[in-house]
C-alpha cells in the first residue's frame, strides 16, 4: 500500500458506484483507521470485526488491520439475532468497525462486551467513527514484525447449513494470490477489474482487490450487486475484468436484451459457479472473449482453474499439485467416502462421479488452515486414506474428472439424495430443468415422505419475466430428459431463489417447508403420471395422497 502511494499517488484506484479513490487517497485513509484503532488499544493478533457493505471504507479498515497486525474479521451484513451474535462471538473482536446498514442488526443484539464504532451519525448508542477518523492523523504507522505466516483475516463460510464459521486466512494467501493473479489476469495500469458481489467473502476480496492492488490497476464495485446496473457500472468503471460467483451470470442473462450488450471493454471474466447450461448463452450475448472458470473453497487448502475455457469444467489443479488431489468413490448409503476390505479409500476412474479430497501434510505446496475452531477442522478431516497415518480434507463436494485431469462439479453430498434405490444429483437435475419451456432458474432438493425409503425430488421454479407454468409441457420435459427416479414428484413456483451473498442457492427453508399446502404459500403441483401432466396440489388433494404408492 505504501509502495504504491509514494509510486503512483494519483492513479485511480478503488471505484464505488460514483465515488474513485486514488493510491495515495486509499493509503492515507488506511493510515487513518491504524491510527484510530491503535488508540482504542488494538495491536498485533487482536481481531477486529467489519460489518459494511462493500466501499472505500470497508477496504480501508481492511488494510489497517495489515498494516497493525490485527484480524479483520469480515462479518456478512445480512445476519441478524442469534445468528449475528454467534458469529461475533465466534471471533472474539472487542471492536467492531461498523456502517449504517448494519446498525439495525447490531442494535438488536447485546454488544456491550465490544466497542462499536458507526459511520452512521445519527446511530445511538455506539461510538462515532468519523469522529475517531477526524482525531487521527494520516502519518504512516510504526509498522510491527507482521510476518507472512500470520493471520490476516476471518473469512466466514456462506452458512449454507448452520451458522456460519470463520476460516483463516494468512498474509501469505491474500499477497501471493495478489501477486500470482495479478500475471495470470494480465492486469497492467489501464485495466479495471469489477467484482460486484460482497467483500466480506474471499472471492472479489482476493481475485479482485488484491490483484489489482499489487499490480497498480484499479479496483471496482458497488455496494450490493444489481444486474440492471452491471453493464452501466462496466462502462463507467471503463472494466476490463469481471469476476462472477454463483448464479450471477444467470441474473445478468435474465435482463431485457439491448443493442448494447456488447458496449463494454470486458476482455476476461472469472470466477466460481458459471453453470454450463448458461456458459455459451453468456458468452454469446455479451462478447466476452475469455472465461476462466474456477474451484475452491475458502476453508480449504485446492485451487482448480479451467484457463483454456473449456466449456462446463472448474478446471484443474497445477501441474505440481495433481497428485495432492483424489477424487475418491462415495457411498450414498453413509454419506461418507466407500472404503474396501483393507480399509482404505478406492480412487475414481475417468468419468466416475466421486468426492474431492486434498492432502493435508506438511510436506506438500498445500498448507491446510482450516477454521479458526480446531474442533470443526476435524469434522472435515479424514484419516488412514490410503496409507496408515495419511490425512486428507473433505470437501463434501461431488466432482467428475476427465482422462485430461480436468474436473466437472456434479453436486454437494448434503443435496445429492437416493430416491428408488438410485442417487439424484440435484445440480445436474437443475440444469436440466432450466430448459423447460419458460423457466429461469430452478433448485432441487429432496422431501421425505412418511413411510417411504430416500426422499422424493421437489424442484422450486422461478419462472421467466411474462412466463406462466404449463403442467402438461413440464411433465413432457421432464419425461425426455431425465430418467424416471430424477424427475421432480413435487414443483413450487415461486418468484425469486434464497440465496447466500454469494449467489449460491441455500435450499434449507424450502427442504424445511416441503411440499405441503398449508406451510406454504407459493403454488404447488404434483406429478400424475397417469395424466401425464402436473395437477395442483392443493389441501384436498394433499389429503388424498397416498404415500405408500408413490
Amino acid at each position: 500500500m505504501r509502495e504504491q502511494a509514494e509510486r503512483i499517488p494519483d492513479r485511480p484506484f478503488l471505484r464505488f458506484e460514483d465515488e474513485t479513490v486514488s493510491f495515495g487517497a486509499y493509503n492515507a485513509g488506511v493510515n487513518r483507521y491504524a491510527a484510530a484503532l491503535r488508540r482504542l488499544g488494538v495491536e498485533r493478533g487482536d481481531p477486529v470485526a467489519v460489518m459494511m457493505d462493500n466501499s472505500s471504507a470497508f477496504l480501508m479498515a481492511e488494510g489497517a488491520m495489515a498494516k497493525l497486525g490485527a484480524i479483520g474479521a469480515l462479518v456478512n451484513t445480512h445476519l441478524r439475532g442469534a445468528a449475528l451474535a454467534q458469529v461475533l462471538a465466534a471471533a472474539g473482536a472487542r471492536v467492531v468497525l461498523a456502517d449504517g446498514a448494519a446498525m439495525p442488526a447490531l442494535a438488536e443484539i447485546d454488544t456491550a462486551a465490544a466497542t462499536v464504532l458507526s459511520l452512521d451519525p445519527g446511530a445511538t448508542g455506539f461510538r462515532s467513527l468519523p469522529e475517531a477518523l477526524a482525531a487521527a492523523g494520516e502519518a504512516e504507522p510504526d509498522i510491527p514484525d507482521v510476518k507472512v505466516s500470520d493471520v490476516f483475516l476471518y473469512i466466514y463460510t456462506s452458512g449454507t447449513t448452520g451458522y456460519p464459521k470463520p476460516t483463516v486466512v494468512r498474509h501469505a494467501r491474500f499477497s501471493m494470490g495478489g501477486h500470482s493473479l495479478r500475471t495470470l489476469l494480465g492486469l497492467g495500469p489501464s485495466d479495471c477489474s469489477y467484482a460486484p458481489t460482497p467483500l466480506y467473502h474471499g472471492y472479489s476480496n482476493f481475485v479482485g482487490f488484491s490483484p489489482a492492488l499489487h499490480a497498480g490497476s484499479a479496483f471496482a464495485s458497488r455496494r450490493r450487486f444489481s444486474a440492471r446496473h452491471f453493464l452501466d457500472d462496466a462502462r463507467r468503471h471503463g472494466a476490463t475484468c469481471f469476476m462472477y460467483v454463483g448464479e450471477l451470470c444467470r441474473y445478468l442473462l435474465r435482463q431485457p436484451p439491448t443493442p448494447r450488450d456488447r458496449d463494454h471493454s470486458i476482455r476476461l471474466a472469472t470466477g466460481p459457479g458459471l453453470r454450463p447450461d448458461v456458459w455459451q448463452a453468456f458468452v454469446e450475448r455479451f462478447g466476452i472473449p475469455r472465461i476462466i472458470e474456477t474451484y475452491g473453497q475458502t476453508e480449504a487448502n485446492l485451487s482448480l482453474m479451467n484457463r483454456r475455457g473449456r466449456a462446463g469444467s472448474v478446471g484443474r489443479s497445477a501441474p505440481f499439485t495433481h497428485g495432492q488431489l483424489k477424487l475418491v468413490r462415495w457411498d450414498a448409503a453413509t454419506g461418507a467416502p466407500w472404503r474396501g476390505a483393507d480399509g482404505f479409500l478406492r480412487e475414481c476412474g475417468p468419468g466416475e462421479v466421486g468426492e474431492l479430497l486434498s492432502v493435508v501434510a506438511s510436506n506438500t505446496t498445500m498448507a491446510f488452515d482450516g477454521y479458526v475452531d480446531p474442533r470443526h477442522n476435524e469434522e472435515k478431516l479424514l484419516r488412514d486414506c490410503f496409507a496408515a497415518g495419511d490425512c486428507y480434507l473433505r470437501t463434501g463436494d461431488l466432482l467428475r474428472r476427465d482422462r485430461a485431469s480436468y474436473y466437472y462439479f456434479v453436486d454437494r453430498i448434503g443435496d445429492t439424495f437416493r430416491w428408488k434405490g438410485e442417487n439424484v444429483a440435484t445440480q445436474q437435475v437443475a440444469e436440466l430443468l432450466n430448459g423447460a419451456p419458460g423457466v429461469s432458474e430452478t433448485a432441487v432438493y429432496g422431501v421425505r415422505l412418511p413411510g417411504a425409503e430416500g426422499r422424493a425430488g421437489m424442484a422450486f421454479v422461478v419462472l421467466q419475466a411474462g412466463a406462466s407454468f404449463d403442467p402438461v409441457s413440464y411433465f413432457d420435459f421432464g419425461e425426455r430428459v431425465l430418467p424416471p427416479y430424477a424427475r421432480p414428484l413435487f414443483v413450487r413456483v415461486g418468484e425469486a431463489m434464497d440465496v447466500t451473498g454469494t449467489l449460491k442457492h441455500t435450499k434449507l427453508r424450502l427442504q424445511e417447508e416441503g411440499y405441503d399446502p398449508a406451510r406454504v404459500g407459493d403454488p404447488l403441483w404434483f406429478r400424475d403420471d397417469a395424466a401425464r401432466r402436473y395437477v395442483p396440489l392443493d389441501a384436498e388433494r394433499f389429503a388424498q395422497l397416498d404415500f405408500g404408492a408413490l
